[in-house]
């Protein structure tokens, strides 16, 4: 009877374990507008095995071809120092998608952004990663 509940107590912090990780595996986010900048899509982030994330970001309402770039930041409402993901240039319907690697694990990433570009440009919708 010991070893069976001993067994189980086990079993319980190894499913507790598993839960936990796999919370953070894989995280989706929606972007928000900034300042009705019209600027929605989302963002989805999974944690690859080896360390570092898959990033993938779909915007939609952006200015046919304008230039953007989103970044991701350790804060959670895309103000901190951040790394830039990727310039782009939205398409003629005003969408775009980007997905790349990067070398922080998902717990790491507070937020993400979608700016106007190129580079560092004003802040057009942000996404909180974990809420």
């Amino acid at each position: 009877m010991k070893r069976t509940l001993t067994l189980l107590g086990l079993l319980s912090v190894i499913a507790v374990a598993t839960a936990v990780h796999s919370a953070e595996h894989h995280v989706k986010a929606d972007l928000v507008p900034i300042n009705n900048s019209g600027v929605t899509g989302f963002v989805q982030l999974t944690q690859l095995p080896h360390g570092g994330a898959n990033l993938h970001v779909v915007a939609r309402g952006l200015t046919p071809g304008t230039v953007y770039a989103s970044f991701y930041y350790e804060s959670d409402d895309c103000s901190a120092p951040a790394d830039e993901l990727a310039e782009f240039t939205s398409n003629g319907n005003g969408n775009a998608e980007v997905n790349h690697k990067i070398d922080e694990d998902v717990d790491e990433v507070g937020s993400v952004s979608v700016r106007l570009g190129p580079g560092y440009g004003d802040l057009q919708a942000c996404a909180s990663i974990h809420q």
